[in-house]
């Protein structure tokens, strides 16, 4: 019994840790240090934007963003006690920081392609919230 349990955690572990992202910024132009450094300068202007953004007075008096009330516009759950403001204003500034990394990489020419679908003999690297692929 023991045995069996400590293979399921190992196995559990080393399949987090070698999961690939579920997506990866590609632009079929670019080779993969050119497609890591973009993103790297577009997660740069993220946090940048982020931090002048996100303020407490507005972020702290919502739910956070991954809630379902919150992401429909149906009226927010007055029974459940409020989440604590700083967590929902990094959760609010995550959720930013994607927003803006996306359009920054579209406007560089990169589409997301799923893991699933890279072309043969690319090469590949996890970034924060994904992955990049490229020559």
């Amino acid at each position: 019994m023991r045995i069996s349990a400590a293979f399921l955690i190992a196995m559990l572990l080393l399949a987090g840790g070698c999961s690939s992202p579920a997506y990866y910024w590609y632009d079929p132009g670019r080779t993969l240090e050119e497609a890591k450094a973009d993103y790297m300068d577009s997660l740069d202007q993220a946090r940048q934007k982020s931090g002048d953004v996100i303020n407490d007075q507005h972020y702290d008096r919502l739910l956070p963003p991954d809630d379902p009330s919150a992401s429909t516009g149906s009226p927010q759950d007055q029974s459940r006690t409020a989440a604590d403001p700083r967590e929902t204003q990094k959760a609010w500034r995550e959720r930013y920081e994607q927003s803006v990394i996306a359009d920054c990489m579209r406007d560089k020419g990169y589409l997301t392609i799923r893991s699933d679908r890279i072309p043969h003999g690319l090469h590949t690297k996890k970034v924060p919230e994904g992955g990049v692929a490229g020559r």
